[in-house]
């Protein structure tokens, strides 16, 4: 089993420009599956440290997800960062005024 926050024998940290390369040459769909093995690591290290998640990797799945037109996927996305113990910084908020935003145009998921 791989230690908390490394995937692939990286910390979850180790793959930003990678995200960005994805995203940028319109691997999505990579970019995306990245992401979510992404987000387990953040969430991970998170629990066995009892610190915050990084909300970076979650906020671009939620924008994968936009860039897609799949707003059920990025609504998930954004309400499950919703449920994460927060680090600290101005990102948490922008990404709450997301979720409420989405929220207003489709409505609460049902999960």
């Amino acid at each position: 089993m791989e230690k908390a926050g490394f995937v692939d024998g990286r910390h979850y940290t180790a793959y930003v420009d990678e995200v960005r390369r994805r995203k940028r040459e319109g691997a999505l769909p990579n970019a995306e599956c990245l992401l979510l093995r992404l987000i387990e690591a953040t969430e991970a290290e998170a629990r066995e440290n009892r610190w915050g998640v990084a909300p970076w990797y979650y906020e671009q799945l939620a924008i994968i997800y936009s860039r897609k037109k799949d707003r059920a996927a990025e609504l998930a996305a954004l309400e499950r960062y919703e449920k994460q113990t927060k680090a600290p910084g101005a990102r948490p908020s922008k990404l709450a005024a997301r979720l409420d935003r989405l929220r207003a145009k489709i409505g609460p998921s049902t999960s």
